[in-house]
C-alpha cells in the first residue's frame, strides 16, 4: 500500500526528466556553435589584417637587353628631295608632233623628249641654205672677174711703164680691178651673212627638239599629248637627278654649335618600317633664318646604294649622329633614378644598384657598368623601394622575373641569350657614307 503511493510520484518525476532533456540539450548545442562561429570570424578578421600588412608593393619590370648599336643626336624631321631637279620648257611656241619619254622613265643627258610641229622653220631653213649657195656662187664669179680685171692691170702696168700705154687706159683698169676686189669682198661677206642666217635658224629648228639637261627620271610629264600647244611659258616635264637624293633640315639657333660638315645622319621612314637609312651632312647654311632662328642644314642620301627604293617627297625622321655605341647593355629610360641608380629584382627583392650611363636615345639609355643582360629592372613603383624589401612583379616585356615562394604566383626566368635581345626585324640600309 505505501509501495503504490510512493511508486506515482517518482514515476512522474522520471516521465519530466525525460522530456526536459531534449530541450536543454538543444539550447546547450546553440550555444556552442554560436561561439565556434564568432571564433571563426574573428579568426578570418585576423588572417584578412595579417595578410593585409604582408602584402607585398608592386613593380613593373622590364629585362635588360643588348642591342648591336644605338646612336644619339639631333632629332628632326624632313622631306626627300631630287638631288637635282629640273622643269623643261620650250623655247619657242608650238604643238606636241612626238612624246619619247613619260613619267618615270629613265633618261640620260641630251636624252630626246618631245619634238614640237616645226615645219614653217625647215622651210626657212631650207630656204637659207638655198641663200647661202647662191652667196657662194656670187663669190665665186667674184673671184673670176677678180682675176680678169687683175690680169689686165697688170698687162697695163707694164705697156705703160713701157710707153705703149696711155695713163687714161691704165687708169681704166686700175679703177676695174679696184672694183673687182670690192665686189669679191662683198661676195664673200655675203656668204658669211647668209651663213650665220643659216646658223641661226639651225639653233631655231633645234628649240623645237626638247632634250633633257640632266640624267635622271622623268618626275612628271603634265599628262601632255599630241596635239597639245606650248608657249614658252609651258611646263613640257619635270626632271630630276635620284641616283642621290637631298633632305633639308632646320636646326634650332641654339643647337648651331652641334652641327658639323661630315656628321652621320639616320633616316627612317613610315613607308619603311623597321629599316634605317644612312645619309651625311653635305653642306651647313652660313648664316641664321631670323623669321625661324634656326640654321639650315642639307643631308645627302646615296639612293643608288639602296636599290633606288626611296622616292622624293617621302617624309623622313631624321637623327643627326653626335655619338654611338657598338653592341651597348640597353634599359628603358624610365628605370634610370633621379640619383643614377636603378631597382633590379633578384630572387624576389628590390635590390638598388649604382650603374654608369652612356649613350641615351628616345626612351632608352646605354648602360656600360652595374648591369647583365636579362636582369629585371624596375620601370613602375619602385621609387621609394629599398634594398632587400620582397616586391609582387609584373613584365611589361611579356617576360616574368623569379620570386621566392611559390605560392606568390611568380615563375620561370628571364632569358639569359644575348641573340634573344636583339629588337627584332629591325634592318640598316646603307646611304651615303
Amino acid at each position: 500500500m505505501n509501495k503504490t503511493r510512493y511508486a506515482k510520484p517518482l514515476l512522474l518525476s522520471l516521465l519530466a526528466v525525460f522530456i526536459l532533456a531534449p530541450a536543454c540539450t538543444g539550447r546547450a548545442e546553440a550555444a556552442w556553435f554560436s561561439s565556434r562561429a564568432e571564433a571563426g570570424a574573428k579568426k578570418n578578421a585576423e588572417n584578412a589584417a595579417l595578410a593585409e600588412e604582408k602584402q607585398l608593393p608592386r613593380v613593373e619590370v622590364e629585362i635588360v637587353k643588348r642591342l648591336t648599336k644605338i646612336e644619339q643626336g639631333i632629332s628632326t624631321t624632313s622631306t626627300l628631295k631630287a638631288y637635282e631637279e629640273v622643269i623643261v620648257t620650250p623655247k619657242v611656241t608650238g604643238r606636241i608632233a612626238s612624246i619619247s619619254a613619260v613619267k618615270g622613265d629613265r633618261i640620260d643627258i641630251d636624252d630626246l623628249l618631245m619634238i614640237l610641229d616645226s615645219r614653217n622653220q625647215e622651210a626657212e631653213y631650207a630656204s637659207l641654205q638655198a641663200q647661202v649657195a647662191v652667196s657662194k656662187a656670187e663669190l665665186e664669179q667674184a673671184k673670176v672677174t677678180l682675176a680678169d680685171a687683175k690680169r689686165e692691170f697688170d698687162r697695163y702696168t707694164r705697156l705703160r711703164k713701157s710707153g705703149y700705154a696711155t695713163q687714161q687706159e691704165y687708169d681704166t683698169r686700175s679703177t676695174t680691178y679696184q672694183s673687182a676686189v670690192a665686189a669679191q669682198a662683198k661676195s664673200a661677206a655675203q656668204v658669211k651673212q647668209a651663213e650665220a642666217n643659216l646658223n641661226a635658224q639651225a639653233v631655231l629648228l633645234s628649240e623645237y627638239q626638247l632634250k633633257a639637261p640632266i640624267g635622271g627620271v622623268v618626275l612628271d610629264d603634265y599628262d601632255l599629248t599630241i596635239g597639245a600647244l606650248l608657249n614658252t611659258t609651258s611646263s613640257a616635264m619635270r626632271l630630276g637627278r635620284i641616283d642621290k637624293l637631298k633632305a633639308n633640315v632646320d636646326i634650332p639657333e641654339r643647337d648651331m654649335g652641334r652641327l658639323r660638315l661630315g656628321m652621320d645622319a639616320l633616316l627612317t621612314f613610315e613607308a619603311l618600317p623597321g629599316e634605317t637609312f644612312y645619309g651625311t651632312v653635305t653642306l651647313i647654311d652660313p648664316y641664321v633664318n631670323t623669321s625661324t632662328r634656326t640654321v639650315g642644314a642639307e643631308i645627302t642620301v646615296d639612293n643608288q646604294a639602296t636599290g633606288y627604293r626611296l622616292r622624293p617627297g617621302m617624309f623622313a625622321r631624321v637623327l643627326l649622329v653626335e655619338a654611338s655605341e657598338e653592341n651597348p647593355l640597353v634599359i628603358p629610360s624610365e628605370a634610370l633614378r633621379d640619383d643614377g641608380t636603378v631597382v633590379v629584382v633578384r630572387e624576389g627583392k628590390a635590390v638598388i644598384q649604382p650603374v654608369k650611363v652612356g649613350v641615351a636615345r628616345g626612351n632608352v639609355v646605354a648602360i656600360s657598368e652595374g648591369l647583365t643582360v636579362g636582369e629585371a629592372v624596375v620601370t613602375s613603383g619602385g621609387n621609394n623601394l629599398k634594398s632587400g624589401t620582397e616586391v609582387d612583379v609584373t613584365s611589361t616585356s611579356g617576360a616574368s622575373v623569379t620570386a621566392p615562394g611559390a605560392a606568390r604566383g611568380s615563375a620561370a626566368s628571364a632569358p639569359a641569350s644575348a641573340d634573344a635581345e636583339k629588337p627584332a626585324g629591325e634592318k640598316q640600309t646603307k646611304g651615303a657614307k
